[in-house]
């Protein structure tokens, strides 16, 4: 049977769900998720449901019965298969929030959370990411997900946060930004694309957690 994309109703009983007292305080809500799920789909290896579930949700939801856990689960893995078959298509990627920062530090707004749980999926898969090869390209494309984060507090990213013309400048990027890193990642060497002119990372090892359920 052909893949059927998630629906507007479908799509607001998942991130209900997501958002509910049945799950953990700290489970991904709906754009976490989807960030989560984004970098996994970008991934050249799968990872497999049974890995990656239990991360978003951090810990057993009480579902209701046994019909609403069958249905929360089938719409997490067809929005796993939206996600991928939404990178492979020649559309353009869109980031299923708007392009803002938040108004405080204390206050992510949902990109914040989006490139926090997109950030989180890199973290899980990282050996799959930075190849010898591919390590600096990845790196710099990485650059506008790691700006828009609540994770980071390397030089080169504080430095583009004082700034906020800057940091809009690098969060606008972030749609075409996915679609390079999927074509660096996914695809054959001479269809990759040139990285931009961007500051370079010195890695990710002054990650700090941020929050999950808003």
């Amino acid at each position: 049977m052909a893949h059927q994309p998630l629906d507007d109703l479908e799509l607001e009983t998942l991130e209900s769900f997501l958002e509910s007292d049945q799950v953990h305080e700290e489970c991904q809500n709906f754009v976490m998720a989807h960030g989560f799920l984004t970098a996994l789909s970008i991934c050249p290896v799968l990872t497999a449901e049974d890995t990656w579930l239990p991360i978003i949700f951090e810990d057993t939801p009480q579902f209701e019965n046994e019909k609403q856990e069958k249905q929360i689960l089938q719409y997490l893995s067809r929005l796993f298969v939206d996600i991928q078959k939404e990178l492979e298509s020649e559309d353009g990627f869109m980031v299923p929030c708007e392009l803002e920062m938040g108004s405080s530090p204390e206050e992510l707004s949902e990109l914040q959370e989006w490139a926090t749980g997109f950030m989180e999926g890199v973290f899980m898969t990282e050996s799959h990411w930075f190849e010898s090869e591919k390590e600096e390209v990845v790196a710099e494309l990485l650059l506008p997900i790691m700006v828009a984060s609540d994770l980071f507090d390397d030089e080169e990213v504080v430095q583009i946060r004082e700034s906020e013309k800057l940091t809009n400048s690098c969060i606008a990027q972030i749609p075409e930004v996915v679609t390079d890193l999927f074509l660096v990642l996914r695809t054959e060497p001479e269809k990759r694309p040139f990285p931009k002119a961007q500051p370079k990372t010195k890695g990710n090892n002054n990650k700090k957690k941020g929050g999950k359920k808003s």
